[in-house]
C-alpha cells in the first residue's frame, strides 16, 4: 500500500467558505482535539454536526503534517466496509491477509494525521472498532467523529451541539450577530434572492419562522431556499415546526423534474458529477437527460443540494437527512426503485468496464467510490462476494478453495454464478467490477 501525500480536502473549503455562527464550539472542538486524540461531535441530525467538523479541520489543517482526512460513511450499510473507505480517504491501496483495522493501523504508523470519520450512528460499533485499532496501534493519529449517538470508548471526549440560539419573543433583535440562526437565515436568503439582509421591518418576522423551525440550521437553510418562492410572511406564519415538515413543504415546492431528481439521485452516495446523475436520474420519458441539469440547478438554490467545486470539477451532494427523505419517496414506487437501481448498476459497470476516470484527479476517484459502494449487487450472497472479492485478488479457483476451505468445483460454481448475475463474460471483467465498487 502506498501513503497519500499531505492535502487540503478541497471539499472543506468549498462547504465551511458559508460557515455562520458556532465560535463557542470551534474553540471547543479546537481544545478539545488538542488534548485528546477522540472528539465526538454529537447531535440531532441536522444540527450541522458535519459542517463543524469541516469547518473545524478547515482551522486546524497546519497541525497535521500528515493530513487530515474524510471518511463519509453515510452511504454505506456494511460495517465490513468501514475500514475499507478509510483506506480509501487515507490513500491505503493493495490487500492483505490480516484483519482490516490491523492492516490498516500498520499503513498509517507514525504519521500525524487527523481522521474525520461522518455520519457514524448507524455504523457504531465498526466505527468503535477501527478508531480503537488506531488509537492503541498508532501514536499520533487522532479521531474526530460525527455522530448522533456516542462511540463508547474510554477516553472519548464528547462535544454536543444543540440548535442554534433563538431570540425571545420579546428579545432584542437591533444586533443580527447576537443570533447565528438569524444571521444564517439571511446569508441563506441572500443566495436565492439578491440583495437581502436582515432590516427593522423584517427581523421580527425573520425570529418568528427560526424560533418555529427550533433554530435547527438545516431546517433554516431549507426555509430560506423557499423565500423566492413563497416569500417571508408565508414563510414566518407559525406553520413549520419540525425538519420533517420543512423538507416535506420544500419537496412540494419543487418542479416535478425536480423531485424526480431528488427521488433517484438518492440512490447515490457521497458526492456525484453531472454526468453520473444524468446516467441515473434520466429515464427519457418523465425525465429526459437534458433536463437534468436544470433540475439540479433547482435543488441547487432549493438549499436541497450541495454544489462542491473541486480539483476534479464540480460535484454535487445531498445531505444525509435529506437523500433518506428521497429514498423514502422513492422506496414507496418499487418499480421506480428498481429501475433507477438498474441505470446506477448499468453506470457503473460502464465505469468498470472502460476504466472511466481512470486519468481523473485522486479526489474525483475517491468522490466516486461512495456511489460505486452502493450500487446494486443483482442479489449476491456473502460467500459470492467473498469469492468476488479473492477474484479481485487474481486468486484462482483453487487458491480461492483452499482460502475458504471449499472443493475446487464449489469454487467454480460460485465465480460462474457471479458471472451469470452480473451481466459478465470473464474473470477480469469481475475483478474490474470489485475494484470499482471499493
Amino acid at each position: 500500500m502506498g501513503g497519500s501525500a499531505p492535502r487540503r480536502d478541497e471539499r472543506r473549503s468549498a462547504e465551511s467558505a458559508g460557515f455562520v455562527g458556532r465560535r463557542a464550539e470551534l474553540l471547543g472542538g479546537r481544545q478539545l482535539l488538542a488534548r485528546s486524540r477522540l472528539v465526538t461531535l454529537t447531535g440531532p441530525g441536522g444540527v450541522g454536526k458535519t459542517r463543524l467538523a469541516l469547518h473545524l479541520a478547515d482551522r486546524i489543517h497546519r497541525t497535521f503534517p500528515d493530513g487530515i482526512h474524510f471518511v463519509h460513511l453515510s452511504g454505506l450499510d456494511d460495517p465490513a466496509l468501514v475500514p475499507l473507505a478509510a483506506a480509501d480517504a487515507l490513500g491505503l491501496h493493495g490487500h492483505t491477509d490480516r484483519p482490516p483495522p490491523d492492516a490498516l493501523t500498520e499503513q498509517v504508523g507514525e504519521r500525524h494525521l487527523l481522521l474525520v470519520l461522518d455520519d457514524c450512528e448507524h455504523l457504531v460499533t465498526a466505527c468503535a472498532e477501527l478508531t480503537a485499532a488506531l488509537l492503541h496501534g498508532t501514536p499520533n493519529t487522532r479521531v474526530l467523529a460525527t455522530s448522533r449517538h456516542r462511540l463508547g470508548l474510554t477516553g472519548e471526549h464528547l462535544l454536543e451541539l444543540r440548535p442554534l440560539p433563538v431570540p425571545d419573543a420579546d428579545g432584542d433583535l437591533s444586533d443580527a450577530d447576537r443570533h447565528p440562526a438569524l444571521a444564517l437565515f439571511a446569508d441563506r436568503a441572500a443566495a436565492v434572492l439578491p440583495g437581502f439582509r436582515l432590516t427593522q421591518a423584517n427581523r421580527a418576522a425573520v425570529a418568528r419562522l427560526c424560533r418555529s423551525l427550533d433554530g435547527l440550521p438545516l431546517a433554516i437553510e431549507l426555509a430560506a431556499g423557499r423565500l423566492r418562492d413563497v416569500g417571508l410572511d408565508r414563510l414566518a406564519d407559525g406553520r413549520l415546526h419540525s425538519l420533517r415538515a420543512t423538507i416535506d413543504r420544500s419537496h412540494r415546492l419543487c418542479t416535478e423534474q425536480e423531485r424526480l431528481t431528488w427521488a433517484r439521485a438518492s440512490v447515490l452516495a457521497g458526492a456525484f458529477d453531472l454526468e453520473t446523475a444524468e446516467a441515473v436520474c434520466a429515464d427519457g420519458v418523465r425525465l429526459r437527460r437534458g433536463e437534468v441539469l436544470e433540475a439540479v440547478s433547482g435543488l441547487v438554490d432549493k438549499s436541497v443540494l450541495i454544489r462542491e467545486a473541486t480539483a476534479g470539477g464540480v460535484r454535487y451532494r445531498l445531505l444525509d437527512t435529506l437523500r433518506h427523505y428521497g429514498l423514502d419517496r422513492l422506496r414507496a414506487l418499487p418499480e421506480e426503485e428498481a429501475a433507477t437501481r438498474r441505470r446506477h448498476r448499468d453506470r457503473t459497470q460502464r465505469q468498470a468496464d472502460t476504466g472511466e476516470h481512470a486519468c481523473d484527479t485522486t479526489t474525483r476517484r475517491r468522490a466516486d467510490r461512495d456511489s460505486l459502494r452502493t450500487a446494486p449487487d443483482l442479489g449476491l450472497t456473502p460467500r459470492e462476494s467473498e469469492v468476488a472479492e479473492l477474484v479481485a485478488q487474481g486468486l484462482a479457483n483453487q487458491q480461492i478453495a483452499e482460502r475458504l476451505v471449499i472443493a475446487r468445483r464449489t469454487a467454480e460454481g460460485h465465480v460462474e454464478r457471479i458471472l451469470g448475475k452480473l451481466g459478465l463474460s470473464n474473470r477480469s471483467q469481475l475483478a474490474a467490477w470489485v475494484t470499482a465498487r471499493r
